[in-house]
């Protein structure tokens, strides 16, 4: 079988002890191969839901982003960012200091997915109106677009036909702001599947997650409460700084 679907999710063989919480945690268990002296994982099975790497207490799944080309390709090739409501909750003194930090690094500009949330809505509400469907599933989460693809395939003519909110903002910059046509874009995201995402739509360069951020700039010795407040660049959001939390797609 040939591998078409990115590894997000990495096994360390030395630490795996082969206990099988993973394997107990897993929503689809065939990824998993527990047959070796340590488990490995069928990219091409795998929804990169990330349910083990809380599980595992070995220490022996992680997961892969391009953080590490991110932080190397800055300065070297023009970059702008999209930053996940996320962000927020994750750095809620500090997030629009984050904007300061990576500026200084060299990102061009940074656009707040909260507006392609209120796209992705708008294009879910007009949908609706339109082909009135017994149902609809929000696609937002590769997760789930993965599972259904992979184990449902019977669900996916119910998946509402709109992009995510990153992929909206990603559409909306190549569109209306051509000054950045020669920047790759980094997604700044709390997922790991979201990679599969922007591999599948070819929209998004680098997964960028929040965790990633946290570690450099602990590594680095960064501290953002030095830096100036920033806001994004482009268009504010309303109410759809929401999205991302439970009940937030209904407001």
């Amino acid at each position: 079988m040939t591998h078409h679907l990115s590894r997000v999710i990495g096994v360390d063989p030395d630490r795996c002890v082969n206990c099988h919480a993973c394997i107990t945690v897993c929503p689809v268990k065939f990824c998993n191969d527990g047959s070796a002296d340590h488990v490995t994982i069928n990219e091409d099975l795998c929804v990169a839901c990330g349910a083990c790497l809380s599980a595992c207490t070995h220490g022996a799944r992680h997961g892969i982003d391009d953080a590490e080309s991110f932080f190397k390709d800055l300065g070297q090739v023009p970059i702008i960012a999209i930053a996940a409501p996320a962000l927020a909750a994750n750095f809620p003194a500090s997030y629009l200091k984050l904007n300061t930090w990576l500026k200084e690094l060299g990102v061009s500009a940074i656009f707040d997915v909260s507006f392609g949330a209120e796209l992705t809505v708008t294009s879910y509400l007009e949908y609706i109106k339109e082909k009135k469907p017994k149902t609809l599933i929000a696609q937002p989460c590769p997760a789930l677009v993965s599972f259904m693809e992979i184990y449902h395939p019977e669900l996916l003519e119910h998946l509402a036909p709109a992009d995510s909110p990153m992929v909206h903002t990603i559409k909306m910059i190549r569109e209306y702001y051509p000054e950045y046509e020669e920047h790759r874009i980094a997604v700044l995201s709390p997922c790991y599947a979201k990679k599969r995402e922007f591999e599948e739509t070819g929209f998004g360069d680098y997964n960028v997650t929040i965790k990633s951020i946290y570690r450099h700039l602990e590594e680095q010795g960064i501290e953002l409460e030095h830096y100036e407040n920033l806001d994004y660049d482009g268009i504010v959001a309303e109410r759809a700084v929401l999205f991302s939390t439970p009940g937030g797609l209904l407001r």
